[in-house]
């Protein structure tokens, strides 16, 4: 009888522990309404757009003077 009134207890307090997380949990809600500017979202879309291109004429050039100096460098050695 003991040992079923140990599981007993400790399911209990497995239930209380349960309980006690589940309380804790911040409620969000997901029908709520944000007011939100459409002028900005595309302002950002067009600065994200104007930085992936910087990016890339960036890296495209890094590219193309790294090929150029090592063919130099190969040059110069023959």
């Amino acid at each position: 009888m003991k040992k079923d009134d140990q599981e007993i207890t400790l399911l209990e307090s497995d239930i209380t522990s349960n309980k006690d997380l589940k309380k804790n949990i911040p409620v969000q809600y997901i029908d709520q309404k944000r007011i939100v500017d459409i002028n900005k979202l595309l302002n950002r879309v067009k600065i994200d757009q104007k930085n992936e291109t910087k990016r890339k004429i960036i890296f495209y050039s890094l590219t193309i003077l790294a090929l150029g100096l090592f063919s130099t460098f190969i040059m110069n050695i023959k």
